[in-house]
């Protein structure tokens, strides 16, 4: 059973690299975790890789892991899901924070065992350059024409369920570190009493972070409001077509199963027969299979070789559910999934 406990804030001055890179090493060394979700660097790009030493840490891109996931179909949740049985450390952004509560609440991950390092995110830039180190790509905050559609519409850039939150929103130079479980709070203790953290966080920057938190959502929600008006505004018949165009360019290949980091049926009847589908109905199914479970974190859009704007598609019939049920995906443990 998670047991979120009020957040003790401390500040670090330093890399906030090398604060993950030490959080990770003292959860192997430790023992609370069988491994750490990472990647390998090759060609450019990071495959998933699960480092099982403290002394890997220290060569692992842990950074790119968070900015810009991994190759293909693969991701950090889908990682923890598929090894249930394994007691793992995962670096997150809200989006896939939300992921796991949701998995968790159709007993797909089990928190208890997990252990989640988040970040505040203001969103994700396009592109994300290699070059753009954590500290600067989730403490500014990117203009809307920088982001990537999903995160100009989102809702949640404060973790909903962490065991340790490391926030850089209110100032890039004093990073505050939070723990919401007993698992982080042991952690946070560690680093306090091995003198990697500083006392408690002041208050101003805790109201600042607050207010940074409060305008990215009212951002976000302004962003959906947008969206929708300029969609309704269309008539309804040039609604119907342009939707109908996005729908019978489907290519049935499954690749936006296959990332979804929500989608965890062992045996896809979708997948297994989609050549008995018309490509309309293909993405109608998945869209009524995502509404009480998009947490819109763009990973469709990245994959689709259609270049279909999925996430826009499910997020916003997601809302209209929202709506209806009183229901947003993996924000919160006792509003059980509709759909079950």
């Amino acid at each position: 059973m998670v047991e979120d406990r009020v957040v003790d804030w401390f500040t670090y001055k330093g890399d906030v690299l090398q604060l993950v890179r030490r959080i990770a090493k003292h959860l192997l060394e430790a023992g609370v975790v069988d491994g750490v979700v990472s990647g390998v660097s090759k060609d450019g790009k990071v495959s998933l890789y699960i480092v099982r030493g403290a002394v890997e840490v220290d060569e692992s891109p842990l950074d790119r892991v968070l900015l810009h996931g991994y190759r293909g179909l693969e991701s950090a949740v889908r990682a923890v899901r598929e090894r249930r049985e394994e007691r793992l450390a995962v670096l997150v952004k809200p989006c896939e924070a939300r992921a796991m509560v949701e998995l968790a609440k159709r007993r797909q991950v089990n928190l208890d065992s997990s252990f989640i390092i988040g970040f505040d995110c203001p969103g994700i830039r396009v592109n994300n350059t290699i070059e753009l180190g954590i500290k600067e790509a989730v403490s500014a905050v990117p203009s809307d024409e920088l982001l990537r559609d999903a995160c100009r519409r989102c809702e949640v850039h404060a973790l909903p369920h962490y065991d340790v939150c490391i926030s850089l929103l209110a100032s890039p130079e004093i990073i505050l570190v939070g723990a919401k479980t007993g698992k982080g709070t042991r952690v946070v203790k560690f680093l306090k009493e091995s003198g990697v953290l500083s006392d408690r966080s002041p208050q101003e920057l805790l109201l600042m972070r607050e207010e940074k938190l409060r305008l990215l959502s009212e951002n976000g929600r302004k962003n959906l409001r947008e969206e929708e008006e300029k969609l309704l505004s269309a008539p309804s018949n040039e609604r119907f077509s342009w939707f109908m165009s996005q729908l019978d360019s489907c290519a049935r290949c499954g690749a936006c199963i296959k990332a979804c980091p929500l989608c965890f049926c062992k045996d896809c009847i979708l997948i297994k027969e989609r050549k008995n589908y018309s490509p309309s109905l293909f993405l109608v199914t998945r869209m009524l299979h995502m509404a009480d479970a998009c947490v819109c974190c763009g990973k469709c859009d990245e994959v689709c070789p259609k270049n279909i704007p999925l996430s826009y598609m499910f997020y916003h019939l997601g809302r209209r559910f929202t709506s209806r049920y009183n229901y947003l995906a993996g924000v919160d443990f006792s509003n059980p999934p509709r759909a079950v």
